[in-house]
């Protein structure tokens, strides 16, 4: 049987010499090839080894790829993988990361077609993060507009990493506006956690109140995934004052998720002296560190001292 080119390059890939003058030839070799899959998987090696001597032949691929869109670049396997390799390398030069933003890749799906560019637009709104380029709020602008849920959640981690006072404002303006997609509106919470600490949590809080179930959990769990102690210790003050099974629910898996001291003895002590209902939540929520082989014990002698 005849040997697929293409895989066979893929497999070539594994044995050049990294960080040789060698090595930088045959991985420039490949950084130019035909085969969206043989530059993607380059492009991985590449910005994993921190190659930046490569990183020339890293942008001259993006732009070949991203001219001929779909017909080279199918699932934008390249043009994504060489996105985040100049990423991880911090690489600041804006106009590549805004070719990104801008590129559209519609592209044949059973019943119609899909947009595979829409993480590739997220990816390269955090590399325009961390540049210098003075427009940058008002690609971000755009991007929260996007026709595509993982464009606008990059829009919204792209604000948060930028962190400036007036990025900051859009990321709660966004969040009081809405969005279809809750996920969208978690990195708003989520950025907004880290970048603006207690003030965050005030404002992040009010939505787990009073605002309708899809929104009201995923601000829970951002309050969770933040870690603060004014966050844990403000869903150890709600749980004790709803009645909604649901939101407990919902709280004891953040805390879960957090994992912090202070919210694993509440978990513990709602297993050992909650209500029955509560204390059933509680041990199911502790499903998430089942891997913890501490914290696994310390459940199932709670279990053992309720009885």
């Amino acid at each position: 049987m005849k040997n697929d080119p293409v895989q066979s390059a893929l497999a070539r890939l594994d044995e050049i010499p990294l960080r040789t003058p060698e090595g930088r030839k045959e991985m420039a070799k490949a950084l130019a090839a035909k085969s969206n899959l043989v530059v993607a998987k380059a492009a991985r090696l590449v910005g994993d080894a921190q190659w930046t001597e490569l990183t020339d032949d890293l942008v001259a691929a993006f732009d070949r790829f991203v001219k001929r869109g779909a017909e080279a670049d199918k699932g934008c396997a390249a043009t994504m993988a060489v996105a985040r390799a100049l990423f991880n390398m911090d690489y600041d030069e804006p106009d590549l990361y805004l070719s990104g933003m801008r590129h559209v890749q519609m592209e044949p799906t059973y019943g119609g077609s899909v947009d595979t560019a829409a993480e590739l637009r997220a990816v390269c709104a955090m590399g325009l993060a961390n540049t210098r380029y003075p427009g940058k709020l008002r690609a971000f602008v755009d991007l929260l507009v996007d026709r595509e849920w993982q464009a606008r959640a990059g829009a919204a981690r792209a604000l948060a990493t930028a962190g400036s006072e007036a990025a900051l404002l859009l990321l709660r303006f966004k969040a009081l506006t809405g969005d279809r997609d809750p996920e969208v509106i978690a990195d708003c919470f989520s950025g907004l956690l880290s970048a603006e600490g207690a003030d965050a949590v005030l404002f992040v809080s009010s939505f787990a109140t009073s605002r309708g179930k899809e929104i009201r959990e995923v601000a829970i769990l951002a309050l969770g995934a933040s870690r603060r102690a004014d966050a844990i210790e403000w869903m150890k003050q709600r749980f004790g004052e709803i009645a909604d099974a649901e939101t407990r629910k919902c709280i004891l898996l953040s805390l879960a998720t957090a994992r912090t001291d202070a919210a694993i003895e509440f978990l513990i002590d709602v297993i050992r002296n909650g209500s029955s209902m509560a204390s059933q939540l509680a041990v199911a929520a502790m499903e998430i560190n089942r891997g913890d082989r501490t914290i696994q014990g310390r459940v199932e002698e709670a279990v053992r001292l309720r009885g």
